[in-house]
């Protein structure tokens, strides 16, 4: 018996095709004709390679190009769409120390997150060191599912004593709690999200129900008006029944930022004894 093995090649086999960058693609069939030709001088074929290359880069960039501001679009018609589904969270929480109420994290996220998920956004807070006023910074990111990613950095200031200044927490209870603070206050300025006590006839006459924060700017401009006219922080949010400077509703900024230059301006005339 023959242990001969049969390696004849079937006659039916399918051929495969060339790729379509290689048979399809006119310039590339030129400069394979032009690479043939040994009447063309090299340099001339350097030349016209280099052109080639140089076409198909700029393609390949403006293709990024196109593909990010593709992205960039999809991802502020998802942020639109997105605000208009979000609620008002309910305040669920009560600052004994500055008597007001507020929504903690748990709630937020409970009642924002599905739909800031169905809309396929996806939320990241990385704590990054602290900048020089001592505040812990926060590295925020938002990534869409189209690809475009917004991120940034925000000095949250660190939650170490109570409303009258005396510390009242470790080191380690005091990052956690402002890491904790930082992530509820950026979630809801990043994605708008208001926050409302039930039934509050008090705050929806104060300007406060259906309100959303001021801006981090807006805060970082009323610390600064604080340490300017000499007033304190713990005051300025007992007389707004806030709990933290970030949570006065952007309705009430001007009012604030007028009452701390009455305050200054009066504090001035007094030798600072207003305070």
């Amino acid at each position: 018996m023959s242990t001969a093995l049969d390696i004849q090649e079937p006659q039916n086999r399918a051929v495969a095709p060339r790729p379509a960058a290689e048979s399809d693609n006119p310039v590339v069939s030129i400069l394979s004709r032009l690479v043939m030709d040994p009447s063309l001088p090299v340099e001339r074929a350097e030349k016209v390679f280099a052109m080639y290359y140089e076409a198909q880069d700029r393609a390949r960039l403006q293709a990024r190009e196109d593909a990010a501001i593709a992205a960039r679009n999809a991802y502020f018609a998802a942020m639109s769409a997105c605000q208009k589904e979000l609620p008002v969270v309910t305040r669920n929480q009560r600052n004994t120390h500055t008597k007001s109420n507020y929504a903690d994290l748990a709630a937020i996220e409970e009642q924002a997150m599905p739909i800031i998920h169905a809309h396929g956004f996806g939320v990241t807070f990385q704590p990054c060191g602290y900048n020089e006023l001592g505040e812990l910074q926060i590295k925020w990111q938002i990534s869409h599912s189209g690809g475009h990613v917004e991120s940034d950095i925000a000095g949250i200031p660190v939650d170490g004593a109570g409303a009258k200044g005396t510390v009242n927490k470790t080191g380690t209870q005091a990052f956690g709690s402002t890491a904790t603070y930082g992530r509820r206050y950026l979630l809801c300025m990043l994605f708008n999200i208001s926050t409302g006590d039930d039934n509050d006839g008090n705050a929806i006459a104060n300007g406060r129900a259906g309100d959303g924060p001021i801006s981090e700017e807006q805060v970082r401009e009323l610390q600064r008006l604080i340490e300017e006219v000499g007033a304190w922080t713990p005051k300025f949010c007992e007389v707004y029944d806030i709990e933290a400077i970030p949570d006065l509703p952007a309705s009430r900024f001007d009012h604030a930022v007028q009452n701390l230059r009455t305050y200054g301006h009066r504090n001035h005339q007094t030798g600072g004894q207003d305070r």
